[in-house]
């Protein structure tokens, strides 16, 4: 069957995305499952208090309006979900008001086209779960809406084509996903602007999907994983319910593992290894139910259940990809390589809260949402992140977005390696085309370990440049590099770097680190005679000020062609003989 074909088996019936029939009937029964049940009284509560809310308004912030496009997404299939469920017109009728006023924008924003392509989902859910319950009137202003500020301008921007029609991250699934399930929402009424639409959408989108390969990370971090993962679920979903297929979408790259990784970025504090432009809030993800179901991964099930439980409102499409809780789930690997992005995970134990985590990453600034943090990491332990990643900082700061060697973005000090918990060598920032990988690793046992090679981000100074990442037991890390001067430098200086939340004490080669009540120890094992230092973290407007914050720091000049930097942090400290990283 070509991608033309497909809507030949175009399901007749409302709805036909996403609510088939044997959802719909999970959602109404009478069931004995408790945790269904209270996402659905959570879904209608939260239903009831839209009732009195004012409909999302047309505002636009910057060049975007995402935040409110996303807002209006996620009422629209909440009340018109709640109506399915109810039967109740109270959230039929504000459902109703929610797309009208999104159907009245002057316009969705297309210059920035991931407003458009949200809008399009939107008003492709409502339209199609509303459909025979509205009148012809309702249902033509919502599709006229639908049309002319969606799909037609969607269609000629794929046409052109758009830069974000193919390109491998984000932007491609959002577009050319909403406009697709737009398409299929009105495809009976406009089959040949659906076909192109479709088309096209079926076509580009494996290019980000592939992305995911070969084990299922993402590399703009977590949340980008987040909403990457959304999208594409949400595509494959609409096509498989209204056609019968996703004609593939799903089986691309490493889509297959992609669940997987948000699961491992979590560390035993709670919190994401964020990475790259994300945050460190985890929180449930109904994506996680859908990936679960579809490729087998009980453990995705049962994460999103383990986050369903905390006081936090249920999404519409933890209700519609609702699956129900493993009586036994298997056990994942402490320690896993996620290939291509470049990251890896290690931790003591899954179950404890007090385990120890270190994540750490080689990778590419050229990624998307990249930061200069190539051999960055984060460690958790006695559930408290002390070595953090400070995260993204205002999109909107002039010249975030350039990326080239002399670009904006690479001031910022969140975004340079100055901030991260890696080396500065002579004040550089990394090399921004560097690209970089994990060359060796344990991940079995009886010591977890990574070794990155980080030499072409350092090449300005050094012949090489090695990391290595050891998890030493339940208490504690070890972090050596490696260094080989150029002999053409004389500057030979090096900063090493790690950002905490934490109060600290100096004390010659050691440091104490204090927060929250616990303690962690800082010691330098290399060089001889090195000393710690504290820096502030605090950066002038229109920068983050960085609040909370400090830099323990190890500077060093060396004299000699080639430096050793070894640096322990544990909360129970022991001996520990420093090794060349060639024999770990």
């Amino acid at each position: 069957m070509t991608r033309r074909d497909l809507l030949g088996s175009l399901e007749s019936n409302h709805p036909r995305l996403f609510l088939t029939s044997q959802r719909m009937k999970v959602m109404q029964a009478g069931s004995c499952d408790r945790n269904l049940a209270a996402l659905k009284t959570s879904l209608l509560g939260q239903s009831d208090r839209l009732l009195g809310l004012e409909a999302t308004e047309f505002r636009i912030t910057g060049p975007r309006m995402l935040e409110n496009c996303q807002r209006v997404l996620r009422r629209v299939a909440t009340l018109a979900l709640a109506f399915q469920i109810s039967g109740s017109a109270k959230y039929l009728d504000r459902a109703k008001t929610e797309l009208f006023t999104a159907a009245d924008f002057p316009h969705w924003n297309p210059e920035h086209f991931l407003d458009t392509a949200e809008l399009c989902t939107a008003l492709a859910i409502g339209y199609d779960w509303l459909h025979d319950s509205i009148s012809t009137s309702d249902r033509n202003r919502i599709r006229e809406a639908l049309l002319t500020k969606g799909l037609l301008p969607g269609l000629e921007l794929q046409q052109k084509p758009a830069w974000w029609v193919a390109v491998r991250h984000n932007w491609n699934i959002v577009c050319n996903g909403g406009l697709a399930i737009g398409a299929l929402a009105l495809a009976p009424e406009e089959p040949e602007l659906a076909a192109k639409i479709l088309d096209t959408s079926l076509a580009k989108m494996p290019l980000a999907l592939d992305a995911f390969g070969p084990d299922g990370a993402w590399d703009a971090g977590p949340h980008y994983w987040e909403y990457t993962a959304w999208y594409s679920a949400l595509t494959s979903d609409a096509l498989s319910t209204a056609l019968g297929t996703d004609a593939g979408l799903s089986d691309r790259g490493g889509f297959h593992l992609a669940g997987l990784f948000p699961l491992h970025s979590r560390g035993s504090s709670g919190q994401y290894f964020n990475f790259a432009d994300a945050e460190e809030t985890v929180s449930a993800r109904p994506v996680l139910f859908w990936l679960g179901k579809r490729f087998n991964l009980p453990s995705c099930i049962a994460e999103n259940h383990r986050h369903l439980q905390l006081p936090r409102a249920a999404h519409p499409f933890d209700l519609v990809w609702y699956e129900s809780l493993a009586e036994k789930v298997p056990a994942l690997p402490t320690a896993v390589h996620f290939r291509g992005t470049e990251v890896v995970f290690m931790r003591s134990a899954w179950t404890d809260s007090d385990a120890s985590f270190l994540a750490f990453k080689a990778g590419s600034g050229q990624s998307d949402h990249a930061h200069l943090d190539l051999g960055s990491f984060v460690f958790d332990v006695a559930g408290i992140r002390w070595a953090v990643d400070l995260g993204p900082d205002g999109y909107d700061l002039p010249g975030y977005w350039d990326s080239r060697e002399e670009g904006g973005r690479w001031t910022y000090y969140r975004l340079n390696n100055r901030s991260h918990n890696t080396l500065v060598l002579n004040g550089r920032v990394q090399n921004w085309r560097a690209a970089t990988v994990i060359s060796r690793k344990n991940l079995y046992g009886p010591r977890y370990f990574a070794i990155a090679d980080l030499t072409s981000a350092y090449a300005a100074d050094a012949e090489s440049v090695h990391r290595g990442a050891a998890l030493l037991d339940d208490s504690g890390i070890l972090i050596q590099d490696e260094i080989v001067w150029r002999p053409d430098r004389t500057d030979r200086a090096l900063c090493w770097q790690l950002m905490t939340p934490a109060e600290i004490r100096l004390d010659g080669d050691k440091a104490v680190l204090s927060h929250c009540g616990r303690s962690l120890e800082a010691r330098i094992l290399s060089p001889q005679g090195a000393r710690f230092s504290v820096a502030q973290a605090h950066r002038a407007p229109p920068q983050n000020p960085n609040m909370g914050y400090q830099q323990l720091a190890l500077a060093h000049c060396e004299s000699g062609t080639a430096t050793c930097v070894a640096v322990t942090l544990s909360t129970r400290p022991s001996p520990l003989e420093v090794r060349p990283l060639s024999v770990w």
